[in-house]
């Protein structure tokens, strides 16, 4: 039950400086813009912009390719009330197509025009909280002094054995750890018992303001398949995750652990003589090339999986306050030592770089 194989796969980062720990991530302007458009030369993009964050990166001249079309097509004036006047581009025409992605290929600028716009992004804070672990070692003089059979150093094997509990207890809040909210709903680094989200929650309610933004969350209602991994590491591709960069694992309980060792069995091949009976496998390769080694962590939730980008998650000690013993005042004849840390897990780019298929059968 000392278990913590997630924890063998999170570097442990700088130390944080406050017990509610800030972090700020930089974001590239997107490569694409979601939009409709008609036969009237108009485009139209999607709710989810205002018309000042399209004027920052989607300019005038902008050349545009609808997905899943070989049509271009190029502004002709700056971006207003979210819709824009376009022609066609080369010698393509076209016909209107439904909401879809439309790439911005290319940004052309006249020589004689004036700078652009600034473009650069406003950088985005994302926190969590510190939480203490604690655990308590207490032992009397008669069983300090005592010879115990097989036992060398009493007081040294409980703090052995509170160790491992205590690092038990870490892996369950970077998997299944969920930031304390207060009465009023509102999350604050101030209370004393606050505890910090995981990775699970970190996905699912990045700005962990209660409600979830599951960008990169598939509810499979259903056993686990080979389509549903590869559905998942699109959808993160798709959000910019899975880049160059990337270094993603498979996080699994021992339930869906089982269900990848059993997939496309009948495939496996042996040669006479072999000894070894099962399967087993412990790298998953998606259907775009990228290899995710399967890490089965004995406190993953059974019915979900998680793609975790190792480049992209730390754990961050308080400073001066990582594991450490510290022995308490002695209380008659008993002796008395305290295990502590203050841990939170630090999440990058958690809607975009991570996914979680949950609901799995």
């Amino acid at each position: 039950m000392a278990d913590t194989n997630l924890l063998g796969h999170i570097r442990v980062g700088p130390p944080a400086k406050n017990i509610e720990h800030n972090w700020i991530e930089d974001e590239l302007n997107p490569a694409y813009v979601v939009c409709s458009g008609s036969a009237n030369n108009i485009i139209t993009m999607s709710s989810g912009y205002t018309t000042a964050s399209l004027q920052r990166f989607l300019r005038k001249y902008s050349v545009l390719n609808p997905e899943g079309t070989e049509v271009m097509v190029q502004t002709s004036a700056t971006i207003s009330s979210r819709a824009a006047t376009i022609a066609a581009y080369g010698s393509t025409t076209w016909a209107s197509w439904t909401m879809t992605k439309c790439f911005i290929v290319a940004q052309p600028w006249a020589d004689i025009d004036s700078a652009s716009s600034d473009s650069s992004l406003t950088r985005g804070k994302r926190k969590n909280f510190q939480q203490v672990f604690e655990k308590a070692i207490e032992i009397t003089q008669t069983r300090k002094n005592m010879d115990m059979e097989a036992v060398i150093d009493e007081l040294q094997l409980q703090i052995k054995r509170r160790t491992l509990e205590i690092k038990r207890l870490l892996e369950m809040s970077v998997i299944r750890g969920y930031a304390k909210a207060t009465a009023s709903n509102t999350y604050s680094g101030d209370n004393e018992l606050r505890t910090m989200a995981g990775i699970i929650q970190l996905i699912r309610d990045w700005d962990l303001d209660s409600t979830n933004n599951d960008t990169t969350v598939i509810t499979a209602s259903a056993a686990l398949t080979q389509g549903f991994i590869n559905s998942l590491a699109y959808k993160v591709f798709d959000r910019g995750g899975l880049d160059e960069t990337s270094d993603p694992i498979l996080v699994v309980g021992p339930a869906q652990a089982r269900v990848i060792a059993a997939m496309e069995k009948e495939l496996r091949r042996v040669d006479q003589g072999e000894k070894t009976v099962g399967y087993y496998r412990n790298i998953f390769l998606t259907d775009m090339g990228t290899e995710m080694p399967v890490v089965v962590s004995r406190w993953m939730p059974k019915d979900k999986l998680i793609i975790l980008d190792r480049s992209r998650v730390s754990l961050k000690p308080l400073q001066g306050d990582a594991w450490h013993l510290e022995k308490m005042a002695k209380t008659g004849r008993n002796e008395k030592w305290q295990l502590s840390g203050q841990y939170s897990i630090e999440l990058l780019n958690a809607d975009k770089c991570h996914g979680l298929l949950i609901n799995l059968s």
